[in-house]
């Protein structure tokens, strides 16, 4: 009897029942947020965007970001109060959920535990997911994360095939997009490769994909509304891309594709490597007569390939120069998952999964401590900004005066004040209609030199405010971790 088969006769409850790995995977992003909020002295520069923004809800917050992480943040904050504990437990709560997603959607496609399980802990030997996820990231986490949830959901609406399945894979469709405008990729990559599959095509060409696009266009209406009217807040960053660099046409593709398989083999090596290792020193167990690869085996593994094809042609259309591996996390994500399904169909044992999964978990317990030390320390030369002594700051600053809105060349210090008052607005070049928000008092300050960069002074010309020159105070903000090395601020109260 072959395994879809035996697995069509289990329970439910079987089906996404706990595993080990799985109860591994939670107690150790419950530990990581409370450690990492313990650890840290203040927001890094992406969780101090959050708490920039987190003061109002909007449809769209501007940088060329999508709003999903801070919607969540903002109702964590709402719920438990605005802490570093609250920013930790939205972050590795949704990795979990990440992990867990993935787990699920293996199951649901017809693999065994084992493989769901290797394939889920091995997300930790994915570089951007298992560190750098932890380290900084926000957006790429909410879209990763979207796009597991998207994945769980599409395995179990090939199982269901109802209305709520497919209700409910429409949400998660929009969830992936609203996380990360980069996870479009992955939608596109999971449709196009369902539509291979004879069995999940006749699913999607069904009348039940009605229910998934009207859920889907429902959800992603009011942003994409006000995307088109912030058209300046959503490209805001398109330079990064460093579409066409060269000036020439076939150059520039070059280049991008050059980029591509440069970051991809810098994103999956580690995986892939681990794999391979084991796979060799199991060369005795292999198996002579593989069995019929199932449907989900067979979509699975399809999923990588075409993924990878959406990516490269969209490098190529669009004449991207600078790729980046973290652009690559909603499409790759589930290598591990197919490495593990190779293990166990050529190698036939467990033990080789559970060979894959005590690396993988091994190299999620080095993480903590070498986290702690990049978060506390860093280097001499790059100090983590989360320990600059925003508390005496905050403090100096309220010396000159009370304020209702802070408005800064970067979100990193008003941010950072938002911990320690709350109700403070916080204004910056990326936020939309900057000059609508501002309620004085203000608090206007910078980084560097004496006078505001011409990005703060175009807000406040936009909002009809005179700078009074002669009250402006200066300070150094310094390192905690390394009191020597300090910032310069400027800053000056307007009533």
């Amino acid at each position: 009897m072959n395994i879809e088969r035996t697995l069509s006769t289990t329970s439910s409850r079987r089906v996404l029942g706990m595993h080990p790995a799985l109860l591994f995977v939670f107690c150790y992003f419950a530990f990581q947020a409370m450690f990492v909020a313990f650890i840290s002295n203040g927001a890094g520069l992406d969780d101090a965007e959050q708490l920039a923004n987190i003061g109002y809800l909007a449809w769209g917050y501007g940088g060329s970001q999508p709003p999903l992480y801070t919607w969540i943040t903002n109702f964590a904050a709402a719920l438990i109060g605005t802490s570093l504990l609250t920013l930790q437990i939205v972050k590795f709560g949704l990795l979990a959920s990440m992990f867990a997603s993935v787990y699920g959607g293996i199951r649901l496609l017809g693999l065994p535990r084992n493989v769901a399980a290797a394939g889920m802990l091995g997300l930790f030997l994915i570089p951007q997911i298992g560190w750098e996820s932890q380290r900084a990231l926000t957006h790429s986490v909410a879209g990763t994360t979207g796009c597991a949830w998207a994945f769980l959901a599409f395995a179990w609406h090939m199982r269901s095939r109802s209305a709520l399945s497919a209700a409910l894979f429409g949400l998660a469709m929009a969830a992936a997009f609203l996380g990360k405008f980069n996870a479009s990729f992955f939608l596109l990559t999971l449709l196009v490769t369902s539509l291979t599959i004879a069995d999940y095509r006749k699913v999607l060409l069904s009348r039940l994909s009605l229910v998934t696009i009207a859920v889907s266009a429902l959800c992603l209406a009011p942003t994409g509304l006000w995307m088109l009217q912030h058209r300046d807040s959503v490209l805001a960053r398109s330079s990064k891309f460093e579409i066409g660099a060269t000036g020439s046409f076939l150059l520039d593709r070059m280049l991008g594709v050059f980029r591509l398989f440069e970051v991809s083999f810098l994103f999956s090596i580690l995986a892939v490597a681990v794999a391979g290792i084991i796979f060799i020193l199991h060369r005795n167990r292999r198996n002579p007569a593989p069995v019929a690869v199932t449907t989900g085996e067979r979509f699975l593994l399809r999923l990588i390939l075409i993924g990878f094809a959406v990516v490269f042609v969209g490098v190529c259309l669009t004449g991207a120069t600078n790729v980046k591996d973290r652009w690559l996390q909603p499409v790759l994500f589930l290598l591990p998952a197919s490495l593990a399904y190779l293990l166990h169909r050529y190698r036939l044992t467990d033990r080789s999964l559970f060979d894959f999964g005590i690396v993988s978990i091994v190299v999620a317990l080095l993480v903590p401590p070498v986290l702690a030390i990049n978060l506390i320390y860093g280097s001499r030369n790059d100090p983590p900004i989360g320990q600059l002594d925003y508390a005496q700051l905050f403090r100096q600053v309220h010396e000159q005066g009370n304020f209702s809105t802070v408005l800064a060349d970067f979100p990193q210090i008003p941010g950072n004040f938002r911990l320690y008052d709350p109700s403070i607005r916080v204004v910056h070049p990326e936020t939309p209609d900057a000059a609508s928000r501002i309620v004085k008092p203000l608090l206007v300050l910078w980084f560097g030199g004496d006078k505001p960069p011409q990005k703060v002074m175009a807000i406040l010309q936009a909002a009809h405010i005179q700078l009074p020159a002669d009250k402006i105070a200066s300070s150094e903000l310094a390192y905690r971790t390394y009191p020597d090395t300090k910032l310069p601020v400027h800053y000056v109260i307007v009533d």
